[in-house]
């Protein structure tokens, strides 16, 4: 089919549906036919067969009537019996309106024998009857009547056994012309139904073909291969289709060419401010409020841990703002953040907004920070050591001015110690006299230690043979005072130290704790090593330093002790970093101290 196959699709559709028209009439037409024949059948049966039929049956009904009429008066010559017979006269005008043909020429002729009885009953019996000749009315009756009723009823069941094949017939004709018309209805309506489906099924590929065939091409545009040609051959609507279709494809692909450029610069334009953001020594978080994205640079991402809005997490907090709140943006803000190990450092922050390019309406928001836990420790260490040099000068150039006079006063105060009695010197207060001036001397000796260390005299010991030989001085002031000293160093450490200045150092620590645990507590000394240096770990269950006190302990003259000096703490840290090694207070009010000294394996190098 060639030339269906070049029809356009709707040329196609309208063939196909004139010719289930076609079909549909035919089947209408032929329907119809049948129907109207059926119909004259029917006709012919209710206005011939059956009026004819109904008669002879009622005709045979009157003879058995009269025939038993006429028996009974021969057998019983009961006159009423005549009466019924003649009673039962037959309606011949029905019949006469029946139109006489070839077909009921039967019931004509029965018709005229029914006359042909009445004539003799109206002319013959009656009379007889009338006269009261009776044996003449039983002569009548057997030789006239009773012959002529015979042969009444022989041509009426001729009759309505003609009638009735007559009838059979009929219907006979009329089933078959119904059966006909039915197995060629039947067989014409099978015959659309297989054209429609045939139809359907052919239309169905006609439209999935070109469609799958566009969808197939489309998916490979769809997959990037944008500018991609759709190759479309058939000459219908589709062609229309995949040529605009081509038209869209090219334009997608010369926007996706200009897309792709625009891309690129974009994505060097960012990877070029992301290198810039990354090789700032500041850490920068950035939030779009239109996107709801998060960007931290590498230096952020490695340094602070961020809650989950994307602030670092600090001990001030970040809040977003608001309309009826002031606004919470601040520069320069030193504040203590948290490292991923929630370790604390301290950070110069800026909480700034972000704006369009109109500079109308805030897009978004930028943390940056500096860390400047090393620049404070600087300070702080610069501070200290201004502090200490200011001590230092102060004891190097009040030593021999102070210590001179000192030992001619206790020099002579002891002479007058030795010439007074007891009672005497009790008087006076010597005793007293004299320990306030060791208190002095002391003071002295700590301060130009503070100032100028002496050089430690390294050897090489057991850290638990230094920490035993003051065991027994530590223990008796803290049974005084309820106090359990706990030893659990490890016996099998040695150290480069120098063993004096090493005493001293725990003798300081040793001695704070105790005086911090006024209702007694438990003193313990541990001790750990790693790779390259010693852990040495004092712990106390006193009161604990108050956490504003704490950035100050180790600053000259501070204590919290009425009667202390405030030398103690800096001296100890002075001496370890003199080793080379790190003094470090965790403390926490109400739950005790710990001080971790911390001392390299190997003697530091000059």
């Amino acid at each position: 089919m060639p030339l269906f196959s070049n029809l356009g699709f709707q040329k196609k559709i309208m063939l196909s549906y004139l010719v289930m028209m076609l079909l549909i009439g035919c089947v209408t037409t032929l329907f119809s036919y049948q129907m109207t024949k059926v119909t004259s059948d029917e006709v012919y049966l209710t206005q011939n067969l059956l009026p004819q039929t109904s008669a002879l049956l009622e005709v045979k009904n009157q003879i058995y009537t009269k025939t038993y009429a006429l028996n009974m008066y021969t057998l019983t010559r009961d006159e009423s019996y005549l009466d019924q017979y003649y009673t039962n006269l037959i309606d011949t005008a029905r019949f006469s309106s029946l139109p006489k043909t070839e077909a009921n020429s039967g019931l004509f002729t029965i018709i005229e024998s029914i006359s042909k009885l009445d004539f003799i009953f109206l002319n013959k019996i009656n009379p007889l009857l009338q006269a009261g000749n009776v044996p003449a009315v039983s002569y009548v009756l057997t030789n006239d009547v009773q012959p002529l009723l015979d042969r009444l009823e022989r041509d009426l069941s001729f009759s309505l056994n003609q009638l009735e094949y007559q009838t059979n017939k009929e219907f006979q004709n009329s089933n078959e012309s119904i059966k006909v018309s039915l197995i060629l209805t039947y067989s014409v309506s099978v015959a659309s139904i297989l054209f429609g489906l045939f139809c359907t099924f052919y239309f169905r590929n006609e439209l999935l073909r070109p469609i799958q065939s566009l969808m197939q091409q489309a998916r490979e545009v769809s997959k990037g291969t944008f500018g991609q040609q759709i190759v479309y051959t058939h000459q219908d609507e589709f062609l229309e289709l995949a040529q605009e279709f081509n038209k869209m494809s090219s334009s997608i692909a010369n926007l996706f060419a200009q897309d792709e450029r625009q891309r690129q610069i974009l994505t060097e334009e960012k990877n070029i401010r992301e290198q810039i953001l990354n090789s700032l020594p500041v850490g920068i978080i950035t939030r779009s409020h239109a996107t709801v994205g998060l960007h931290v640079n590498q230096l952020a991402q490695h340094l602070v841990k961020l809650d989950n809005h994307g602030y670092p997490v600090s001990k001030d907090s970040f809040e977003a703002p608001t309309s009826n709140e002031p606004t919470p943006w601040f520069v320069n803000r030193k504040m203590t953040l948290y490292k991923k190990d929630d370790t604390p450092f301290i950070a110069l922050v800026s909480y700034i907004p972000l704006h369009n390019h109109h500079h109308d309406q805030e897009t978004g928001w930028m943390v940056a920070f500096l860390d400047i836990t090393e620049q404070e420790q600087i300070q702080e260490y610069l501070n200290q050591s201004e502090k200490l040099a200011m001590v230092g000068q102060l004891a190097a150039g009040a030593a021999h001015e102070i210590r001179n006079p000192l030992t001619v006063i206790y020099g002579f105060i002891q002479l007058l110690e030795q010439r007074l009695s007891n009672q005497e010197r009790d008087l006076y207060y010597l005793p007293l006299i004299l320990q306030e001036i060791e208190r002095v001397n002391r003071i002295v000796t700590e301060l130009l230690m503070l100032s100028k260390p002496s050089k430690p005299n390294y050897r090489e010991v057991a850290l638990t043979g230094v920490i035993h030989s003051i065991l027994p001085l530590m223990n008796a002031e803290a049974m005084l005072h309820g106090i359990e000293i706990v030893d659990r160093c490890d016996p099998s450490i040695r150290i480069h130290v120098d063993v004096e200045q090493l005493k001293q150092i725990l003798l300081n620590l040793m001695k704070n704790s105790i005086e911090a645990m006024k209702d007694g507590g438990v003193l313990s000394i541990e001790s750990r090593l790693d790779e390259h240096a010693v852990h040495i770990h004092v712990r106390d269950t006193g009161e604990g330093i108050p956490q504003e006190y704490l950035v100050r302990i180790f600053d000259p003259f501070f204590s919290l002790k009425e009667d202390g000096t405030g030398l103690g703490l800096p001296i100890s840290r002075r001496m370890v970093e003199n080793h080379g090694g790190e003094l470090h207070v965790n403390s926490k009010q109400g739950k005790g101290t710990e001080i971790i000294i911390t001392l390299p394996l190997t003697p530091k190098e000059d």
